[in-house]
């Protein structure tokens, strides 16, 4: 291994959380986890440091370096319980009674990630903002991805898709276009809004109806 891939591995294990396996030890994670999601509520994430994260959870600084090698990792284990832990797919996952047709089940799987995005000001921040680690883009897209899983499913239960070995890269990609537009929103405004976001799904409907169509036929039966 070369020096270079070294520091690069170094750097990558600075931020990564080092989980407990006892119980008092998992409370204590917790507990801090609870604490930086409060902290992050109130500012932002460059702002915040891991004496703070000690002096507001009532934790030695010694303890937090236990757990939380860097800033970087701490951010990452509170992401990690936002996008990984609590993010449950069958949440997204509209019933067929609930569309009519293809683009209709497209936008109500955007609008429930954006709205599970949106409840929690801390998420949002970890989510859209401009320091999210590696760790926590890995994490994004691992949603995106179970995201795509889930507009594909639903889709090719209720409707004749055609023929194709690329679904699940088309369905990936399409969640990722409305994910762009959501960052660039936050980025410029601090939030998401109502515009962007029916700009979000226009660009993701047009650019599914490239291999979809306009219209499919429902599934019988």
């Amino acid at each position: 291994m070369s020096d270079t891939d070294q520091v690069t591995l170094g750097k990558r294990e600075l931020a990564l959380p080092r989980k407990p396996q006892r119980r008092n030890g998992r409370e204590k994670y917790e507990k801090l986890l609870d604490t930086l999601e409060s902290l992050l509520s109130e500012r932002e994430a460059s702002e915040i440091t891991l004496a703070d994260l000690s002096e507001a959870a009532g934790v030695p600084t010694a303890s937090i370096y236990h757990f939380f090698p860097s800033k970087d990792a701490a951010l990452t284990a509170l992401a990690e319980r936002y996008f990984d832990t609590n993010f449950r797919q069958d949440a997204f996952r509209p019933a067929a009674t609930e569309y009519t047709s293809w683009q209709e089940l497209v936008c109500l799987v955007s609008e429930r990630a954006l709205s599970y995005y949106q409840s929690n000001s801390s998420m949002q921040k970890l989510r859209f903002g401009p320091n999210a680690t590696w760790a926590i883009r890995d994490l994004i897209m691992g949603n995106n991805q179970r995201l795509a899983e889930v507009m594909f499913e639903a889709c090719s239960r209720s409707f004749l898709l055609p023929d194709s070995n690329d679904w699940h890269s088309r369905f990936l990609l399409a969640v990722g276009i409305s994910d762009a537009f959501w960052a660039m929103s936050y980025s410029r405004y601090g939030r998401i809004t109502g515009e962007l976001v029916s700009e979000s799904k226009r660009a993701t409907i047009a650019y599914l109806k490239m291999y979809i169509g306009e219209l499919l036929e429902r599934r019988t039966g």
